[in-house]
């Protein structure tokens, strides 16, 4: 199983300048409001912040001007801010309106409701692939406190599955198109074409492939029942060859549950440990699925079966690419799926801070400039939004979603980036994407009933870091994004702090610490200008 470090990519709310610093706006014309000033210098003086290091850029978008800048050109270890980056290069590659498009294609022409061929899903790379899909067109995500199902394995409170979400639903539409053009036995087999990128774990958020299921992860969850007996074990998406084995107990109180862990056996059992408390709401935890291919096929193949269609092939072992045509001018289409537009795919990125989502972008980067290795999108990536603003002097691109302590850029370059794009037509996503601070996506709770709610966009980023001995400290929190401030202006606002150590209180009640001052220098912004 491939294993991620440790590390949030949610929330967060500005942050900025050095301890005790007053006078932000240093050379630059215009004096910081008193209210920011003391804000700011209040929250980033506090003992926790000794050792830390401060960042922000605060622009009016409309003349260019720099209202705080301190240390706004350093570079910073930025956290999932990095999507930015990556969904923007994307919407300027393929344009907001782009869509998925999965076709499924006979290699011969059934005859008398006989396929004497193969039947081939070509995967598109849609990660959704019907997983949140809505019926207004639309895809759905989470709210903070309801974490991603993709981060089930980090150790958060509240992950939560996506409610009224089916991981099946797409292959059993797809099977029931397949029925519908006169195809009810297949003497051939059943194959994913996944040949669109090379399956990719050269990064550190999991295995990147052109084909989903469940965004490529098992969801396991776990329910209490009676202390001293079972919990109540369920998973999905369910498929034949797979199994799960659990000792999951259900114990009497909070102090005596354990986080859910998981592990697979040479023969693919699914093997999960852990401990529920009684009465406590069920515990998610993922696998990562490491064959997507292989899994997909399987899954594809049961619900062909459900949909009435028979095969002679047998639903398990490996893909059959051997099988896979040189092309397809051949081959006849007899189901496809259409997903939402891409600028659906970016909300969610957004939204969610969904890790493989934005990794992805650079994968079909790589793809629109004819390489089928994800790393070769880095270089288009980089392109884009330096001619965006970003000086590649201060911002060091690994992956597309901020994983990692090696990555960096600098409160300009992102102030940079979205001043850019308000004057592309398809930069609006970006800034639609991004969370609504005391409403939606990972600022939901930030400011939640305040004057402040409703008035800031915000990508937030956070990084987690532990050494061998056992050290764990926040590497980086960090904001940007675009406000509506009190006097009816709009901002770009960019504020990064670097290096908290967790406090003797413990890591989630620090993490939660330092989430409340980012909410409150950032809503001292919207109210002070």
């Amino acid at each position: 199983m491939h294993h991620r470090p440790f590390l949030f990519a949610c929330v967060v709310t500005g942050l900025l300048a050095a301890a005790g610093c007053s006078n932000l706006s240093g050379s630059l014309g215009s004096p910081v409001p008193k209210s920011v000033d003391d804000a700011i210098a209040q929250i980033t003086s506090k003992p926790a912040y000794t050792h830390s290091r401060w960042g922000i850029v605060v622009v009016d978008p409309s003349t260019g001007e720099k209202l705080i800048d301190r240390e706004g050109a350093g570079m910073f270890v930025p956290g999932s801010i990095m999507k930015v980056y990556s969904t923007t290069a994307a919407l300027k590659a393929f344009g907001p309106d782009y869509r998925f498009r999965t076709p499924v294609y006979a290699t011969s022409v059934p005859r008398g409701g006989i396929l004497a061929g193969h039947l081939i899903l070509v995967a598109s790379g849609d990660f959704s692939f019907g997983l949140r899909e809505q019926s207004n067109g639309t895809l759905a995500f989470n709210n903070f406190p309801e974490i991603d199902h993709n981060y089930g394995d980090v150790g958060l409170a509240g992950p939560a599955l996506l409610k009224n979400s089916d991981p099946l639903s797409v292959f059993n539409q797809l099977a029931r198109q397949v029925r519908a053009a006169g195809i009810s036995t297949i003497i051939g087999d059943v194959a994913i074409d996944d040949r669109l990128f090379n399956n990719y774990d050269g990064w550190p958020n999991g295995v990147m492939a052109p084909i989903w299921i469940n965004e490529n992860v098992v969801d396991i969850t776990a329910a209490p029942s009676s202390v001293g007996q079972a919990a109540v074990v369920d998973w999905r998406p369910k498929i034949g060859t797979m199994r799960l084995a659990s000792d999951v107990m259900t114990v009497a109180n909070a102090a005596q549950a354990k986080p859910l862990s998981v592990k697979a056996d040479a023969n693919g059992t699914l093997h999960v440990s852990g401990a529920v408390a009684a009465g406590a709401k069920p515990s998610l935890t993922i696998w990562y699925i490491q064959k997507p291919a292989d899994f997909a096929r399987i899954a594809f193949m049961e619900a062909l079966r459900r949909a009435g269609v028979t095969i002679t092939a047998f639903a398990s072992g490996s893909n059959p690419t051997h099988i896979l045509p040189k092309d397809y001018r051949r081959a006849r289409m007899v189901a496809e799926h259409v997903s939402p537009p891409l600028s659906e795919f970016v909300k969610v990125i957004l939204k969610v801070s969904y890790n493989r989502g934005a990794d992805l972008m650079v994968c079909l980067l790589a793809v629109k400039s004819g390489s089928r290795d994800c790393a070769d999108g880095l270089g288009p990536e980089l392109k884009t939004i330096k001619n965006l603003g970003v000086s590649p002097e201060s911002t060091i691109v690994f992956e597309g979603a901020g994983t990692g302590d090696m990555i960096r850029t600098s409160p300009a370059d992102e102030a940079a980036v979205l001043r850019s794009l308000l004057g592309v037509p398809w930069g609006k996503y970006v800034h639609d994407g991004m969370s609504i601070m005391g409403v939606d996506g990972t600022q939901a709770e930030n400011q939640a009933g305040t004057p402040v709610a409703g008035h800031i966009r915000a990508k937030d980023g956070t990084q987690i870091a532990a050494s061998p001995s056992g050290q764990v400290y926040i590497s980086a929190k960090t904001e940007v994004g675009y406000i509506d401030a009190k006097s009816g202006k709009q901002l770009i606002y960019g504020v990064f702090v670097n290096d908290v150590p967790i406090g003797q209180q413990g890591m989630m009640e620090t993490f939660s610490g330092v989430d409340r001052d980012l909410s409150t220098i950032a809503a001292a912004i919207q109210q002070g200008y």
